[in-house]
């Protein structure tokens, strides 16, 4: 099951900006930072506005602020200018694997067909670095995170935010564990909803008084709802960090 596609009607007022963004790393975390890549002569990384967090094609992009940072042949300044942006060319969300690499995830495949498991596998990455001719650099982020930061098959790599790495296991998507680069091993954990199915990145949050976010999908919260399930980024505060009993 790929990344759910959806079109929202968004209204701000900001002016269209389409100049360069300078020296942004591709590995910041930002929430609005995406990419659409064709190939690796076609391909742009752009700013966007924290509200737009997420892999979806949201409207009102001519009234946003929207930073370009590389294109190649891509064209996204024109595209800007001449409000021509379509559903063919979707953004996916970028998130932080280093401070010049960053990676994009799909879902797992879905539901089984008694609607009682979640198949986590197979699920689509791609792995983005400034510092490669070309830009992508792996189509599996999971094997890269384990050979750098030591972590074992089963503990799904979200990202890195400031000196942290964050990552959960299969099978329990309401649990991130995080740990310093250099730590052998995870001492803490960060709570998320029960409703949580499953998980793709972590991202800066958008809201004050939050640290972190990770987007997730979900349950949809509440009685009323559109769609049984949704994307949303969920923003945690490292005051409500939990102590790991053991090793992680």
């Amino acid at each position: 099951m790929g990344a759910l596609i959806q079109l929202f009607s968004v209204t701000a007022n900001f002016p269209l900006l389409t100049a360069d963004a300078g020296p942004l790393n591709v590995g910041s975390g930002e929430p609005g930072l995406h990419i659409m890549y064709t190939s690796k002569d076609r391909y742009v990384v752009y700013l966007d506005e924290p509200g737009t967090v997420g892999s979806f094609l949201i409207g009102g992009y001519d009234k946003r602020q929207i930073q370009v940072v590389i294109d190649r042949n891509f064209g996204l300044k024109e595209i800007l200018r001449t409000r021509s942006w379509g559903s063919h060319d979707m953004p996916e969300q970028l998130y932080p694997y280093d401070e010049q690499t960053a990676f994009t995830c799909d879902l797992g495949m879905g539901w089984s067909p008694d609607g009682k498991t979640w198949n986590y596998w197979p699920r689509k990455t791609r792995v983005f670095s400034t510092n490669a001719d070309g830009l992508l650099i792996s189509d599996d982020v999971y094997a890269l995170a384990c050979s750098r930061y030591g972590l074992t098959t089963n503990q799904l790599y979200l990202g890195k935010i400031g000196t942290n790495i964050y990552y959960w296991e299969t099978r329990n998507p309401a649990k991130v564990y995080y740990r310093g680069v250099v730590q052998a091993g995870a001492t803490n954990y960060l709570e998320l909803p029960k409703r949580v199915v499953d998980l793709l990145g972590v991202t800066k949050a958008i809201h004050k008084g939050k640290d972190i976010g990770f987007m997730a999908f979900e349950k949809s919260p509440g009685i009323f709802h559109y769609a049984p399930y949704t994307f949303d980024l969920i923003e945690v505060s490292f005051k409500d960090t939990k102590r790991v009993s053991g090793k992680q």
